[in-house]
């Protein structure tokens, strides 16, 4: 698992984002500063392990090209910014060219020791996965099991279950953001237990992908009724199973745009 990074940007390293970014590294969290630049922004955009925090020292300093750039690769990587800086311009800001990607604010004047705190404890492991997207696999295989979490687990939260009896106490309880369904299990196979989901109202729509052995037609066939999202071949490389999940949460997320 990649090394929890903290990128900390503003149009200047200030003494006070210095002392900030000193009791972050000292409490043990990896912390990057780079300034509100389109070249500087462009080396960290898919190499942050962790959240985003853009301190305004000066409106009037913003640099509009990198705040543009910043706005996309927020959007486009999914990452948390907050913005720190006094409240008519971190407002201003919102409105004008962060809208719909501020994950939360810090108004100035800030102690740089409270604040880091708060930066270390919003970055914590388990604070970050649980804004991950929740997958639950469900396979009989212990091995498949712990490849397939293995895989994910940077990006995403993982349940892996062993068997649909387990998925459906698990259903129960919690709520998925997408299922990925092994095709062949005892006792209640794939397509039987996604048949028993879509008629249930709590979890019929959540979407599930096939990850399976299966590559006959008639296997695809008999379950395109059930409205599955995909279907994957366990037998593909890992960086294929994971560019598919990629694909399918970066749809689900234009759609919502």
């Amino acid at each position: 698992m990649m090394e929890k990074t903290i990128l900390f940007i503003s149009d200047r390293e200030s003494f006070i984002i210095k002392s900030i970014i000193k009791n972050i590294e000292n409490a043990g969290v990896k912390c990057t500063f780079c300034q509100l630049k389109v070249n500087e922004l462009m080396k960290y955009k898919e190499d942050i392990n962790g959240d985003i925090y853009l301190y305004i020292d000066d409106k009037n300093d913003i640099d509009e090209m990198g705040s543009t750039y910043l706005r996309d690769m927020v959007k486009d990587m999914d990452y948390n910014l907050y913005l720190i800086g006094y409240k008519e311009d971190v407002d201003q800001l919102k409105a004008e060219v962060f809208s719909g990607c501020v994950a939360g604010e810090y108004m100035r004047p800030v102690n740089a020791g409270t604040l880091a705190t708060d930066i270390v404890n919003s970055s914590s492991d388990e604070n970050r996965k649980s804004r991950m997207k929740h997958i639950l696999v469900v396979d009989d295989s212990g091995t498949m099991l712990t490849t397939i979490k293995s895989w994910l687990d940077d990006k995403y939260r993982v349940t892996p279950v062993n068997s649909a009896m387990n998925a459906i106490s698990f259903l129960s309880k919690e709520r998925p953001d997408l299922i990925l369904l092994d095709y062949e299990m005892p006792v209640c196979n794939g397509p039987k237990f996604l048949e028993m989901m879509r008629t249930d109202v709590d979890c019929g729509d959540i979407p599930v992908m096939f990850l399976t052995g299966h590559d006959d037609a008639g296997s695809v066939r008999s379950v395109l009724a059930l409205k599955p999202v995909g279907y994957l071949l366990k037998s593909l490389p890992k960086e294929k199973i994971v560019g598919e999940v990629d694909a399918f949460f970066q749809k689900q997320k234009l759609k919502m745009q």
